[in-house]
């Protein structure tokens, strides 16, 4: 009996509804599992958050940002790979992002080949110390 291999399990954080399915589907049509977020309130209560491989967070949401809510996952010992998207960051936001542990941003509007070889690399445990810009 062949043992199936498990879908990585991503977790996209958008609060515009038609970027959200855009990614969703994106995604999903190359091999991974997703679940969609409108809101950080949305995913906090989620259970088992750590049951995800990856989270893909927008960095504007309404309530606090996508960094606010890394930095509160990260307090709760959340040690997961993330993947920032934003239309634009200042050096400040960046040096936060540092801090927190994010793997790549992503300038809007995000190539699929970015973001795909994004994810393949945090969840393959490639993801580097340093931010890295992608545009």
């Amino acid at each position: 009996m062949a043992v199936s291999e498990q879908k990585p399990l991503v977790g996209i954080l958008e609060d515009d509804a038609a970027v959200r399915d855009s990614l969703r589907l994106m995604l999903e049509r190359n091999g991974y599992s997703v679940q969609t977020f409108g809101s950080p309130n949305d995913f906090l209560l989620t259970k088992e958050i750590d049951r995800f491989n990856c989270l893909v967070l927008d960095l504007q949401l309404p309530g606090m940002n996508g960094l606010e809510l890394l930095e509160l996952l990260r307090v709760r010992a959340y040690s997961k790979p993330a993947i920032m998207i934003a239309a634009s960051v200042d050096p400040q936001l960046e040096s936060r992002m540092q801090k927190v542990g994010v793997g790549d941003l992503l300038h809007k509007p995000i190539a699929p080949d970015r973001l795909l070889g994004a994810l393949r690399s945090a969840i393959g445990g490639k993801s580097g110390a340093a931010t890295r810009i992608r545009t």
